[in-house]
């Protein structure tokens, strides 16, 4: 196949090296001039485009049967809720907007976030589960992004937890202390949902296995065998071994606050290799 990945960062470098090794022709796209030289030895052609140029990403995807959309939003510009619809709008909904325009084939990388809390009820989120927190940015923008994919059918939505473990990433004690440095202690999330996590080489792998067996629709990737420990259970025993005061959580991003059921993937064979990278500061019995 001819594979168009619209962001190159972990994720998409890591995706076109197996996807070439698997014979596929791959090209990608940055945003940034001066990462096309590192960029070009590991795909066919680089793209210089942003997701919400329509015109741009129409020719770079003309000829592709596939492309495969893992932008993510720079956390730094998300800081307000302003920020948010702005940045979230322009990086999520219209990279995908413009890629289903340019190719019937899409997998796009989305989140957990588009199930706000979860609602009622305490039975396993899954993908029937109707999404919610409709007016946060965060969620508004990837429920948005999802629905261009899936307009056509052969378009397929991978929803991820929280990722961890690419090279040069930072672990969960970093991530405490840039919410401590450059947020005033405050976390825009919920503290009683459970914090799932992912690690980058799971998702990898998932979308290989989306590709290779021609997956369509909405799939839940997670530790399909666990409930891992909440926000605050997990930050607060961060923060208190590394004396650190602890985070306020702000509730603006809700995320699930019960199981989330992955059973429809591992149905179709794949399953999560890496375990939860937090049991460690509560141990396993959480």
């Amino acid at each position: 196949m001819n594979i168009l990945i619209i962001g190159m960062g972990h994720i998409g470098k890591a995706l076109a090296s197996q996807l070439q090794q698997l014979g596929h022709k791959v090209s990608g796209t940055t945003t940034t001039a001066a990462k096309i030289e590192e960029l070009q030895p590991l795909v066919e052609k680089v793209y210089l485009l942003k997701g919400n140029e329509a015109e741009k990403v129409a020719q770079a995807g003309a000829d592709k049967d596939l492309i495969i959309v893992t932008v993510a939003p720079n956390v730094k510009q998300t800081r307000t809720l302003e920020e948010r619809e702005i940045h979230y709008h322009e990086v999520l909904e219209l990279s995908c907007q413009n890629a289903a325009k340019a190719c019937p084939r899409v997998i796009f990388l989305s989140s957990f976030s588009v199930y706000g809390d979860g609602g009622e009820g305490i039975e396993a989120i899954n993908e029937s589960t109707p999404t919610s927190n409709h007016q946060e940015p965060s969620s508004k923008y990837y429920q948005a992004a999802e629905n261009h994919i899936l307009a056509n059918p052969q378009g397929c939505v991978l929803r991820y937890p929280d990722m961890y473990g690419a090279p040069g990433d930072m672990d969960f004690p970093s991530r405490v202390k840039l919410a401590i440095d450059y947020f005033g202690g405050k976390a825009i999330f919920g503290a009683h949902a459970p914090l799932y996590a992912i690690h980058f080489e799971d998702v990898v792998n998932s979308v290989i296995h989306a590709i290779t067996h021609d997956l369509t629709g909405i799939y839940n990737v997670c530790d399909n065998t666990r409930i891992p420990a909440t926000n605050k259970q997990v930050f607060d025993a961060i923060c208190d071994s590394h004396d650190w005061p602890r985070l306020e959580f702000l509730n603006q991003i809700k995320a699930p606050n019960r199981a989330i059921s992955s059973t429809k993937i591992y149905q179709t064979g794949y399953q999560v290799n890496h375990g939860d990278p937090n049991s460690q500061w509560l141990g396993d019995n959480i």
